[in-house]
């Protein structure tokens, strides 16, 4: 099972499937992370001994408790179970972590005599990983990218362009966060292994590594380095190898150079970024408006994923106006997306399993100071990294991994099974295959569903509207309960109608997007965005009725966006209801803050018809 569980962390950092899948760099990471799990959870029967001290089971259990109350009584309980669009991390998923985890730990620490086996099997896998994805990650910063399409990974204009790689993780936030912790597990290879091939290839995975994730131009990461490096050195007790201090100054030397060459333009454009924000963007403010958020509900939270639906009830003014066109999916924090998600003992839960990480990276000291250095130094890295970030599939099971590979090499060798805890090993003998039986039926649904978009996707593409409505017929055959593409559905069809001149097309493409914009309705997890949709199909039919009901519920989904304001106040003018139409453009004037001079405009030209009308 170990070496399974080390080709399933290597395997789930690469899988993308471009032109198979319509979320190709999400969908298949997790259903590989759910069908491997399935496997481990059947396999695992075998184990009938937990592992002492019982710190990290307690805290794995008390964090699965907290996700299964806090779906429970979540806002919108099918989106925290199966997760949203954009990650699908709900509960389903997060268990599944949190499962493999706690497999890992257990047969690292099962067996004393091949613990050294089963943990190098693992770092092998991220070293080869690290090196292949970094690999990948430098090429399309060098702009050869034979798998997806670069223009989303490039931002800015001009010469102030720049560009972020995003590897085989969706975004480069997420790429470079498990790129910074593979390094230091890559390095904890380095310096463990016997056989030479082994120790230069763990090198040179770090090295790659490292330099992809400075090529993404997230700070986040580089915070997360020095953090990591700072922790390292200390934990080993300033011992450093002569070697790795004169590659890391060689490595110095070589990035200070190839900053100021021709091809580090994309670097400095980015440093020109982080000077003029240097707070970060929206995240002081996000976490503030997130922290009003969780006081409401402290003690089980929101539930997972639903973020995206109930932040904009609680989001500032000052938020808005100073990001009056985006949406906010997470926090941006580990810690407050648990706290969001799942109230304190959610909390509670993570910053226990963190703490075991760290305790038992300390009581390694004692058997490899080295490899205890390089595993703390992973943790801490990537713990501060993903106080900026989102946590994804691909850095939450490495974080957890690298916390689990610390509990195995950590543990008591008396394993013998305790009287007292038979039952349980009992009914995890009993349980275990019905879960794993469950979670390999989800990743089919979800394999099933994600082609069947992709395959709706191409006959769009196509012009070939009676295959995209068969393929989305399967789609909704397939699909899990929860988030669903019926809202990308309906705008797409809406495109396809825009750019067609077949009358007949036309009238079908409109009836279907307007099916689906009503099942967008039911559950979204962006609501604001599925009643905005809705409105303007309504107002393309010059239903003003239907368009002002739309407006409203968008407005009342989310209050402080301007969009909705801007688009009343145009409805409410065409109706001359000129007082009212003014009190909604003035509103989304000031909510967009003078970033859209449109919306100014709008402002402008209802006043003065106003005022002629009065004269």
């Amino acid at each position: 099972m170990s070496l399974l569980q080390a080709i399933l962390v290597g395997l789930i950092a690469l899988i993308i499937a471009p032109g198979q899948m319509f979320y190709f760099d999400v969908a298949p990471k997790v259903a590989l992370l759910l069908v491997g799990t399935a496997v481990l959870l059947i396999g695992s029967t075998r184990q009938r001994s937990i592992p002492r001290p019982a710190t990290f089971w307690i805290w794995v259990a008390a964090a699965l408790l907290s996700l299964g109350i806090s779906t429970a009584i979540s806002t919108n309980r099918a989106i925290s179970l199966f997760g949203s669009t954009w990650r699908e991390y709900g509960a389903v998923t997060q268990a599944a972590v949190l499962l493999f985890a706690a497999m890992v730990a257990w047969s690292v620490a099962g067996n004393a005599a091949s613990r050294e086996r089963c943990v190098k099997w693992m770092l092998r896998a991220v070293a080869v990983s690290a090196l292949a994805s970094g690999l990948y990650g430098i090429a399309q910063y060098f702009g050869w990218d034979p798998f997806q399409p670069a223009a989303p990974y490039h931002v800015g204009e001009g010469i102030w362009t720049i560009v972020r790689p995003p590897g085989t993780m969706g975004y480069a936030s997420y790429f470079a966060t498990w790129l910074l912790m593979a390094a230091f597990l890559s390095l904890a290879l380095a310096q463990w292994e016997r056989r030479a091939a082994w120790r230069w290839l763990a090198a040179a995975a770090a090295v790659v590594a490292l330099a992809a994730m400075l090529l993404t131009g997230t700070r986040a990461a580089v915070l997360g380095l020095v953090a990591g490096g700072a922790l390292g050195t200390w934990w080993s007790g300033y011992r450093i190898p002569r070697r790795l201090m004169v590659a890391a100054a060689v490595l110095a030397v070589c990035g200070v150079g190839f900053y100021n060459l021709p091809a580090g333009r994309q670097l400095r454009s980015r440093l020109r970024w982080f000077v003029e924000d240097p707070w970060g963007g929206a995240r002081p403010l996000l976490w503030r408006d997130s922290l009003r958020m969780a006081a409401g509900r402290p003690l089980a939270g929101y539930g997972p994923e639903v973020f995206s639906a109930t932040f904009p009830h609680f989001e500032s003014k000052e938020l808005a106006e100073a990001y009056p066109n985006f949406a906010h999916e997470s926090p941006h924090n580990m810690f407050l997306d648990a706290l969001v998600a799942q109230g304190i003992p959610g909390l509670i839960a993570l910053l226990g399993l963190c703490g075991s990480g760290f305790a038992a990276a300390w009581r390694l000291r004692r058997h490899n100071l080295a490899v205890a250095a390089c595993l703390a130094a992973a943790l801490a890295a990537g713990i501060v990294s993903q106080q900026f970030t989102a946590m994804t599939v691909p850095t939450a099971v490495l974080f957890f991994t690298t916390i689990a590979l610390a509990v195995g090499l950590a543990s008591e060798e008396d394993t013998a099974p305790r009287p007292n805890l038979a039952w349980l090993t009992t009914g995890w003998v009993a349980v275990a295959p019905l879960i794993g039986l469950a979670l390999a039926y989800v990743a089919f649904r979800l394999v099933a569903a994600d082609h069947a978009i992709e395959q709706t996707r191409r006959a769009l593409a196509a012009g070939d509207l009676s295959a995209a409505s068969s393929a989305y017929e399967s789609y909704q055959h397939w699909r899990l309960p929860g988030a669903s593409a019926d809202l990308w559905y309906s705008r797409a069809l809406m495109e396809l109608a825009r750019k067609s001149a077949d009358p007949a097309l036309i009238g079908q493409a409109f009836v279907q997007s307007e099916d689906a914009a009503e099942r967008a309705l039911l559950g979204a997890e962006e609501p604001f965005n599925a009643w905005y949709n809705a409105a303007q199909l309504a107002a393309l039919e010059n239903n003003f009725g239907g368009t002002e009901r739309c407006l409203r519920a968008a407005i009342t989904a989310h209050p402080n966006w301007f969009k909705p304001h801007w688009t009343m106040a145009q409805a409410l003018a065409l109706q001359a209801r000129g007082e009212e139409a003014g009190r909604e453009a003035a509103l989304a004037v000031e909510l967009d803050a003078g970033k859209d001079p449109e919306v100014a405009e709008t402002l402008r030209q209802i006043r003065e018809r106003a005022r002629s009308l009065a004269q």
